[in-house]
This record gives C-alpha cells, sequence and structure tokens, in this order.
C-alpha cells in the first residue's frame, strides 16, 4: 500500500470542503475554483454527527502555518502539520501512528533558521561565516527539540473528479497530523545552538554582527 507524504510548513491545497456528508452513496460533483470538481464524502467526525471540519484543519487549508497560528488558540505557539495522502483508512492511521514528529520538526526548524540567516546576512555565506552558517543549519535539522505537544489527527475522504471524463473519479483519504511547541521554549533552544556554534567559530566584527542581529529577530518576533 503506497503512501505519498507531504510536509507541512507550506500549504496549497485548494479548498475542498464546500459540504460534508456521511453516506457512501454517489455525490453530484461540485466544482471548485472554476475547474476543480471534488467533494468531501466523509471525515473522523462524521460518525459522531459532527458535520464541520475542526477549525484547524480548515485554517490550515485555507491559509497554512501561517494562518493557523494566527488563530487565538495557537498564537503563542508555533504549530507544524504534516499531511498524507492514502488509498484506504488503515493505511492513513498506520502513518499516524508511526509518523516522526521530531525529525519533521527539526526539518522545519532548520529551514526556518536558515531564512533568518540568509535574509540577515548582506556580505554572502562564504568563508569562516559560511562554514558557521552551514553548522547552525545542520545542527538545528538533528536535534530533537523538548516540548512538542500533540494537538490532534485527522483525515477527510475526498472523491476527486476528472475534468475531461464524465463520472470519472477518485476516492483518496487525506491525513494530517497538529504539533505544537510554546514559542519562548522552542526560541530559547534555538538560540541555545546558535550561540554554542558561535563560540567554536572564528567570526569577524560584521559576522558577528549578523549573528546578533538572527538573535534580535528570534527575541523580538520569535523564528
Amino acid at each position: 500500500m503506497r503512501i505519498k507524504t507531504t510536509a507541512v510548513l507550506i500549504a496549497a491545497l485548494f479548498v475542498l470542503f464546500a459540504g460534508c456528508k456521511t453516506a457512501k452513496t454517489e455525490p453530484a460533483a461540485k466544482e471548485l475554483e472554476g475547474t476543480v470538481k471534488s467533494e468531501v464524502l466523509e471525515h473522523k467526525g462524521s460518525s459522531l454527527g459532527i458535520n464541520e471540519l475542526p477549525v484547524w484543519v480548515q485554517t490550515y487549508i485555507q491559509t497554512g502555518i501561517t494562518g493557523l497560528e494566527k488563530l487565538n488558540d495557537y498564537k503563542d505557539v508555533y504549530c507544524f502539520v504534516a499531511e498524507t495522502t492514502a488509498s484506504n483508512l488503515d493505511a492513513g492511521q498506520a502513518w499516524v501512528n508511526s509518523f516522526n514528529i521530531p525529525q519533521t520538526i527539526a526539518r522545519n526548524v532548520s529551514t526556518r533558521v536558515d531564512a533568518l540567516f540568509s535574509g540577515a546576512s548582506s556580505g554572502g555565506t562564504d568563508g569562516t561565516y559560511g562554514t558557521y552558517f552551514e553548522n547552525v543549519v545542520k545542527t538545528s535539522s538533528n536535534i530533537e527539540y523538548s516540548g512538542v505537544r500533540k494537538i490532534n489527527d485527522w483525515w477527510v475522504l475526498v472523491r476527486r473528479y476528472d475534468q475531461n471524463v464524465k463520472n470519472k473519479y477518485v476516492d483518496q483519504y487525506r491525513v494530517y497530523v497538529f504539533y505544537t511547541i510554546e514559542r519562548d521554549l522552542l526560541d530559547r533552544q534555538v538560540l541555545a545552538v546558535i550561540d554554542k556554534t558561535a563560540s567554536d567559530a572564528k567570526l569577524n566584527a560584521d559576522q558577528q554582527a549578523t549573528v546578533n542581529k538572527v538573535k534580535s529577530l528570534i527575541k523580538d518576533r520569535g523564528l
């Protein structure tokens, strides 16, 4: 059984959730975004009589991690969502049960750290500074960060219609897992990585200024 996994810092899904139904009878196609015909057949809450998707699922699909972190419930945490597609529910659930969240979070943190240093550096990332820069990114991607909390997981069964062939469609499960870490806690851990790596490098005044700028950015507004 083949599962294709997509990591989550950026969500690019189109909005499928115009309505939910639990019946297994063939639904009428609903055209979304002018071209794509898709419909939600059921989701994790359907058997409990829950019609609406959780706010975090809807928000993530529509606006990604950025939108999720703007919600009042998550304004003090960093959000991490991973997703997969599966041909059946058992395969999707197996992915949830075996999901490696420490590795996923470390990879996403290193991406944010990389972006911060790339944006703060005006003199390039070569020489000694380049080595330091690479070591910070590498180290931040190999750490198991503490304070990770699983919020929930959810699955949605979606029927996608072929735009060119009448009555041809594919049913597919989309599965999501949602974790958070307190912003202050993760910021402190990342700052510790930056300081530890800097202590092993010989940086000139300009390079140290860039490091200090990145640290200030993290302290002021986070990753």
